[in-house]
């Protein structure tokens, strides 16, 4: 072989041992995060806030925008309805409630070696489950009579927001969540309403793994 090609044979060698070694650190680079998360609602009406728990995943489609979905439960969403609302007399009526939601969207901004600041758009939908009316007060005979049961139906949800997100390490991620889920009405219920759109005050704080 000659000399000529020695040293041609072995800058081709060399390129494509750091071409694959590229596309191995590529390939490697996190795309999926996977997180744990605390939630709070604030409801707009009648003014409650409920705490739950949730999960999260994420996939990247590239460095600016994302997959974002989670689901959260919310194990007590209980709110009083106070007599001036309902009838004269001493009365007030506690709802018993649970609350689920999930939302499957866009996470769109930009990611830094330490910070990533983003907006997501999510649509989804809110479910509560009755456990029971409780009336407290002297006129609850009376209540029984006026207000019909409490029929729960799944209702649309829209997630809108900001995000901000902590790197400690290339594997981990904290995330805080604020926005605003715009909910649906559609059950009969109590309030807000038989038929509207509330908006409800969001904030989730999470940690997760990226791999």
């Amino acid at each position: 072989m000659s000399k000529v090609v020695r040293p041609t044979l072995l800058l081709a060698l060399l390129f494509s041992i750091v071409g694959v070694r590229t596309a191995a650190a590529q390939s490697s680079a996190p795309r999926f995060d996977i997180a744990a998360q605390t939630a709070l609602l604030r409801l707009s009406d009648p003014g409650s806030t409920s705490a739950g728990i949730g999960g999260r995943l994420t996939f990247d489609l590239s460095s600016w925008v994302a997959l974002d979905g989670e689901v959260n439960f919310y194990p007590r969403d209980n709110f009083a309805l106070a007599s001036e609302a309902v009838v004269n007399g001493n009365m007030q009526l506690v709802y018993h409630r649970r609350r689920s939601d999930a939302f499957v969207g866009l996470k769109v901004g930009q990611r830094g070696d330490r910070f990533g600041l983003f907006v997501k758009a999510r649509p989804g939908f809110a479910r509560l489950s009755d456990k029971g009316v409780e009336c407290r007060g002297e006129v609850c005979a009376l209540a029984l009579i006026l207000f019909a049961p409490t029929e729960y139906r799944t209702e649309f949800a829209l997630d809108l927001g900001g995000i901000i997100e902590y790197y400690p390490t290339p594997r981990t991620v904290a995330r805080v969540d604020i926005g605003d889920v715009m909910i649906r009405h559609r059950s009969a219920t109590a309030p807000p309403c038989a038929s509207c759109t509330t908006h409800n005050l969001s904030t989730r704080v999470g940690v997760g793994f990226r791999f």
